[in-house]
C-alpha cells in the first residue's frame, strides 16, 4: 500500500483530523442524496478547444461515467496502486478520471496541457505509469498521435479519451466488484507536479485526508453553502484547482462550471449565465475586470458571493475596490501543492486594505483564532534563512516553516529533495518570505514579502520583487508588471521592471521612479532600467517567470535601457 508517512498518520488521526473519509465515498454520498441535481458542465467553447459538444451531467449521470472509466481503465491493465497520467484541458472528464482513479484504487497525476515530449518523458521515467490518457487534439495540436511513440517507448498504455467510449452503450457500463475494492483514506490519491520555476519539477504526492484537509480549509474560507455553483478556470492538476474548486465543489454537492483557459470575457459572462456564487481567480483577472471599462460594465457579478485569489500577490487597492464597485468579497488563499495553507478573510483579517498582503498567524500558542476553525491543525514559525533562528519580532523578512494536517510527507523517488525540505522538527520549507506584523497589541499577523529565490539582492540589500509589482499595480498607465534582477558586474544585481503597457501609453523609467518614490520605499529598491512587453512570461498557473525575464533582458551600459541578450 502506498500510504501518507505513518508517523503523521497517526498522529493526525488521534488528534481528529484525519479520518476515514475517501474521495469516492464523498462523492457517493453526494451521488445518493442528488442524484438529479446538475452537478458538472463543460467549458462552452469545448468544440473549439477538442471538437466535440459540451456537455452537463447530474450527479446520477456523472456516476455512471466514473463507473464506465473504472471499467475502461481495468480493462486497459490499470489496477490498484497503478499511476494513471492524464493531460487534458477543464473538460467534465478530468474529474471522471480522478473519481475513477479514486474509486479502483489508482493513482491519478494530471500534468499540464503545455506539457511536450520533453516534460511528459521525464515524468513517464519517473512514475512508470500503467496508462497515459489525452485527447485526440487539442486546438490545432494532435495529442494522442503527437505521444504515440513515446508511450511505446516507454511501455505505456495509450488510452484516446475519445476512442474509449465510441459507442453510448459502453457509458452505461459498470465495473465488477471483484476488480477494484474500496480505498483506505492514508493511501496516495494522487501525485502532483511542482512548477518547475526554481529547478527540476517534483512529484508531490497527496493521499484522500491531505486533500480533504485542504478542502474543508479552503471551503471554510469561503463559506460554502449546499449547492455552490462554483466557476474553476485554473488548469485541475494542482493544488489551486484541485484543492480550490473540485474539492469545494464536492463538499458543497455543488454544480462545477469549467472553463480552460482562463478567457476575461467568457468568466463574466459564465459569471452572469450560470449564476455563479464562488470562484478562484489569479490577481491578474482581478485588476484586469477593475482597470479595463469595457470588461467591467459586461459584469455581472450579482450572483457572485466570493471570489478567492491566489498564486501571486494581490494589489490592496483591488480587494477594495471589488468590495465597493462590486460587492464582492475576495478572500485571498496562500498555498502550494506541498500543502501550506494561509487565508485572508473577514474573520481573520477584518481590515480590507490588509486581506491583500496580510494573513492570520496561524499556528502559534499564543494566539487564538476562535473564529478559524481549523487553525489548530497547523503549525507555523518564521526562519532567518542565513542562520535559521526563530524570527518572533516583527519588521525582519523571514521563511515561513509550517507543518500540520495539510503537508504532504515526500516528494515522489527523491529522499534527497524530501530531506531538503523540512528542518529538523519536520516543519516544511515553504520558501516563501513573509514579517510578522500586529493588529494593535497583538503581533497576529504575517505580511506576505515575496519568494525567497526570487530575491534580487543589489549590493547586498535583499529586494523582494511582489513589493515593487504591487506598488506599481496601480499605475495608470500600466496593465501588469514584473520586476526581476538585471545581472550587474559590480552590485551583483539591479532592478528591471517589465510592464504591459494600458493602451499605447508611453512609460519612461523617470515616470515608474517617480511612482514608486511618492510611496516612499527605500531608495536601493527603485529600478534603474524598465521595458515594455506584450505580455509577461507566465507559467501554466499564471505565475510569473521572473527568471525568464532575468535572462532574457540586460542593461545597456550607462543607460536605462533594458535590451535583449542576444546569443552573439
Amino acid at each position: 500500500m502506498m500510504a501518507s508517512d505513518q508517523a503523521s498518520i497517526e498522529r493526525h488521526t488521534a488528534l481528529g483530523w484525519w479520518g476515514d473519509d475517501t474521495l469516492d465515498a464523498h462523492f457517493f454520498r453526494n451521488v445518493q442524496a442528488h442524484p438529479n441535481r446538475l452537478a458538472i458542465t463543460d467549458p462552452p467553447d469545448r468544440r473549439a478547444l477538442i471538437g466535440t459538444e459540451p456537455q452537463s451531467l447530474t450527479y446520477g449521470e456523472l456516476n455512471d461515467r466514473v463507473n464506465a472509466q473504472v471499467a475502461a481503465l481495468h480493462e486497459a491493465g490499470v489496477r490498484r496502486e497503478h499511476i494513471v497520467v492524464f493531460q487534458l484541458p477543464n473538460i467534465h472528464e478530468i474529474a471522471v478520471i480522478l473519481l475513477a482513479c479514486a474509486r479502483m484504487g489508482a493513482i491519478a497525476s494530471p500534468v499540464v496541457m503545455q506539457y511536450d515530449r520533453a516534460e511528459l518523458s521525464e515524468i513517464f521515467s519517473q512514475l512508470k505509469p500503467a496508462a497515459y490518457i489525452t485527447v485526440q487534439r487539442f486546438k490545432k495540436r494532435d495529442m494522442a498521435a503527437s505521444f504515440r511513440s513515446l508511450c511505446d517507448e516507454h511501455n505505456v498504455t495509450l488510452l484516446d479519451l475519445e476512442a474509449q467510449f465510441k459507442d453510448g452503450a459502453s457509458l452505461a457500463r459498470s465495473p465488477d466488484d471483484e476488480n477494484w475494492s474500496a480505498t483506505a483514506s492514508n493511501e496516495v490519491l494522487t501525485i502532483c507536479w511542482t512548477s518547475g520555476t526554481e529547478g527540476q519539477a517534483k512529484g508531490v504526492l497527496r493521499s484522500h485526508n491531505l486533500w480533504l484537509s485542504i478542502g474543508r480549509m479552503v471551503g471554510w474560507g469561503a463559506r460554502l453553502r449546499d449547492g455552490d455553483v462554483i466557476l474553476n478556470v485554473r488548469p485541475m492538476v494542482n493544488m489551486a484547482a484541485i484543492g480550490g474548486g473540485f474539492y469545494s465543489w464536492l463538499l458543497a454537492a455543488g454544480t462545477l462550471v469549467l472553463q480552460h483557459p482562463l478567457d476575461m470575457t467568457l468568466v463574466v459572462d459564465q459569471i452572469r449565465e450560470r449564476r455563479v456564487t464562488v470562484t478562484f481567480m489569479p490577481p491578474a483577472f482581478i485588476v484586469a475586470l477593475l482597470k479595463d471599462p469595457a470588461l467591467r460594465s459586461r459584469a455581472d457579478l450579482s450572483s457572485l458571493r466570493i471570489m478567492g485569489s491566489g498564486s501571486a500577490a494581490l494589489p490592496a487597492w483591488a480587494t477594495l475596490e471589488m468590495a465597493s464597485q462590486f460587492g464582492v468579497e475576495i478572500v485571498n488563499f496562500f498555498g502550494s501543492n506541498e500543502g501550506v495553507t494561509l487565508q485572508s478573510t473577514t474573520a481573520t483579517v477584518p481590515d480590507t486594505r490588509l486581506r491583500a498582503t496580510h494573513f492570520a498567524r496561524v499556528g502559534r500558542p499564543d494566539i487564538a483564532w476562535p473564529d478559524f476553525e481549523y487553525a489548530a491543525q497547523l503549525e507555523t514559525k518564521l526562519v532567518d534563512t542565513k542562520t535559521q533562528e526563530e524570527i518572533t519580532e516583527p519588521g525582519q523578512a523571514g521563511e515561513l516553516l509550517i507543518k500540520g494536517s495539510t503537508i504532504f510527507s515526500y516528494y515522489y523517488g527523491s529522499p534527497e529533495l524530501t530531506s531538503a525540505a523540512f528542518d529538523d522538527a519536520g516543519f516544511y520549507r515553504s520558501g516563501d518570505l513573509f514579517e510578522i506584523e500586529g493588529d494593535g497589541n497583538s503581533l497576529c499577523y504575517y505580511k506576505f514579502v515575496g519568494r525567497c529565490r526570487e530575491l534580487i539582492i543589489r549590493g547586498g540589500f535583499n529586494i523582494a520583487p511582489a513589493e515593487i509589482d504591487n506598488l506599481l499595480s496601480d499605475h495608470p498607465g500600466i496593465s501588469e508588471v514584473a520586476a526581476f534582477g538585471v545581472s550587474d558586474e559590480r552590485l551583483g544585481e539591479r532592478v528591471g521592471v517589465a510592464f504591459v503597457p494600458r493602451e499605447a501609453a508611453k512609460i519612461t523609467l523617470e515616470d515608474v521612479v517617480r511612482h514608486l518614490k511618492s510611496k516612499h520605499i527605500a531608495t536601493f529598491k527603485l529600478p534603474e532600467g524598465v521595458v515594455a512587453v506584450e505580455s509577461l512570461p507566465r507559467n501554466p498557473m499564471q505565475k510569473v517567470l521572473r527568471q525568464a525575464l532575468s535572462a532574457r533582458y540586460a542593461l545597456v551600459p550607462g543607460s536605462a535601457v533594458l535590451q535583449e541578450v542576444t546569443s552573439e
